[in-house]
């Protein structure tokens, strides 16, 4: 589907410039956030007004919706304020407050739509099934407001026992060549809540069995095969039950709520239905047309639909675990943390919840909380190998390998009989092994890396770097490096590790061609530039080496304490003498040419600066 073709114009002219997420508190358990003091009053029009403008900006619409609030008392007949306002009220999820600027804004010619969109939601909240209708009958809509408007109208078709009216209102949608996965889900899931469950297998069925769908929608295409499993559960039909879910599973091995309900029905239970109401159903056709658009600029215009939908089903799991990845991509990580905290104890998404949790307040620089919040984790979720790589993650970023190399063996002994097992797991022990200084478990490990991925550059680099900065396998090992810069050139990172690896060689002049490359690719990079440094110092160009090591000093992330010492010495000292000279045989170096205590060399490939990975499923 390109995206960018059905966003509805409305909603993005008047979303341009908003902010992402409401303001939250911590998970219940964890590190708690400090109190947030109330805005202050702010006394002028344009005070106030200017001050919401610049909390949007920096992702703070708490403070935004408060300050617009001020500035509505000072005028509350400002149209454009109005207008604003209520968009920051729906997308902070302020859901009442932006209702009541709504009923005041349904005729404007800017505001209109988005007003009426939510009045008709507030109506069907309240069971006010043809006034919503009326709501949504709106003129002209894009094609993504067109397929919306018809399915939340067809949905208070439902509520007013008018089912074939509401299947005729879908079946006569054919606006666009994406329509059909998102009209047979929501035609399914109305002829389920009404009873006619052959009609709901027909929908549901047209979805499953073209595996193309879920290219359009992944999301659609999943929530399919759950509808039908849990209507064949209802009905008694195990074996179909099951059958719906693999196929599900054959799209998304590890999904969640797919496997959640797999071990429901192995043990004998009963499937709840998909949908319990009306509302429950056009929370739905939200969440999924959301999630369809849920990437780049439609981020903001997907967040809008999640918080229309979250005023009918407040407490959906998928709903809030949508929100909370919004939140996470803008770095609002304890907004994160309290839409987590919202799922419910028994849902296929709690386990999700807590392992994203303790990541984000790794993010949030809270790391103390983080690893005590994953080892109560995998204490709860002991059998679970998303748990143990969630907090290798944390544990590696904090530079605690032997704790970390402890939880990956774990993950290892999950991961083989379940055949899980990825190169990516062996290459993280891997790591943790070379440093903690246990080569003879290392190299067996990325040995096995890159046998189940025989062309991962991450992997050709550590090893191909660790051989050559050990005077082992030079040739084979040099030859990996240059393999993973063909494969990924543009990466600085990996392009830095061959200019170190030279440098190690004493080719000094090859040292510095490529870490210039590396330095432009990733000019602030403090290790880039100190390796940078060195190169230059090696072939006389003492000046320049000057220039990079005081260039690392300010480099993001900052050096650590012990770095920091180091660059400084050769500031103040430059490097000492060197008089070794690269042996060549067939242009490649010879065991001669390495040095056994270089006193620049680090010992350690390079990689992207170390942070937890895992995003469990």
């Amino acid at each position: 589907m390109q995206t960018q073709r059905i966003f509805p114009i409305a909603f993005l002219l008047a979303l341009s410039g908003a902010a992402m997420m409401p303001s939250a508190g911590l998970a219940a358990g964890t590190e708690a956030a400090a109190p947030q003091p109330l805005p202050p009053l702010i006394q002028s029009l344009s005070g106030a007004y200017l001050a919401a403008k610049s909390a949007q900006l920096d992702g703070d619409l708490k403070a935004s919706t408060s300050y617009f609030g001020q500035a509505l008392d000072i005028d509350p007949t400002s149209e454009m304020l109005q207008q604003e306002a209520m968009f920051a009220y729906l997308a902070a999820g302020q859901f009442e407050d932006g209702v009541d600027l709504a009923a005041k804004l349904r005729e404007s010619p800017d505001a209109g739509k988005v007003a009426r969109i939510a009045l008709g939601v507030d109506m069907l909240r309240k069971g006010q099934y043809a006034p919503a209708i009326a709501e949504f009958d709106i003129l002209d809509p894009s094609d993504l407001d067109g397929l919306l408007l018809a399915h939340l109208s067809a949905w208070a078709d439902a509520g007013d026992k008018r089912v074939d009216d509401a299947l005729s209102r879908i079946r006569e949608l054919d606006g666009a060549e994406w329509y059909p996965i998102f009209n047979n889900l929501q035609a399914g899931l109305i002829a389920s809540l009404a009873g006619r469950n052959d009609v709901a297998r027909g929908f549901f069925g047209n979805i499953l069995a073209d595996k193309a769908n879920a290219q359009t929608s992944p999301d659609a295409y999943l929530a399919a095969a759950e509808a039908l499993a849990r209507l064949e559960s209802q009905a008694g039909d195990k074996d179909a039950a099951l059958a719906a879910l693999d196929t599900g599973l054959e799209l998304a091995a590890n999904y969640d709520p797919l496997t959640f309900l797999k071990a429901k029905l192995e043990k004998g239970e009963t499937l709840s239905p998909a949908i319990a109401d009306v509302r429950e159903g056009a929370a739905e056709t939200l969440y999924i047309l959301g999630q369809a658009i849920n990437r780049g600029d439609g981020q903001q215009v997907a967040m809008l639909y999640f918080q229309l939908a979250r005023a009918l089903a407040p407490k959906d799991p998928s709903l809030l675990t949508a929100l909370a990845g919004i939140a996470e991509r803008s770095k609002r990580f304890d907004d994160a943390i309290a839409y987590y905290r919202d799922i419910p104890a028994d849902s296929a998404l709690r386990r999700t919840a807590d392992l994203q949790t303790g990541l984000d307040l790794w993010y949030s620089e809270k790391k103390d909380a983080a690893k005590q919040h994953l080892r109560r984790a995998v204490a709860d979720y002991p059998d679970n190998l998303q748990s143990y790589l969630a907090l290798a993650d944390v544990l590696s970023a904090d530079k605690d390998y032997a704790e970390a190399a402890k939880a990956l063996d774990k993950a290892v002994e999950i991961a083989v009989p379940t055949k899980q097992e990825t190169w990516n797991l062996y290459y993280q022990r891997g790591i943790a092994h070379e440093r903690l200084k246990q080569w003879d478990k290392a190299e067996p490990d990325f040995n096995k890396a890159l046998e189940l991925s025989p062309n991962q550059p991450q992997v050709l680099n550590y090893l191909g770097y660790s051989w050559v900065d050990m005077n082992r396998n030079l040739e084979k090992g040099l030859g990996m490096i240059k393999t993973a810069v063909d494969l990924r050139p543009n990466d600085g990172y990996i392009i830095d590790s061959l200019g170190w690896a030279y440098f190690r060689l004493a080719r000094y002049d090859d040292a510095v061609e490529q870490l210039e490359r590396a330095v432009l690719i990733n000019p602030v990079d403090p290790t880039i530039n100190d390796h940078l440094g060195d190169a230059y110092w090696r072939v006389g160009r003492t000046r320049e080496a000057e220039f990079q090591w005081s260039r690392a000093l300010v480099g993001i992330p900052k050096p650590e304490a012990a770095e920091v010492e180091k660059i400084e010495a050769k500031l103040k000292n430059g490097l000492p003498e060197d008089d070794r000279k690269a042996e060549m045989k067939n242009g490649e170096p010879t065991k001669a040419g390495v040095a056994a205590a270089d006193p620049a060399g680090d010992g350690a490939p390079t990689a992207a600066p170390t942070a937890p990975a895992v995003t469990p499923n």
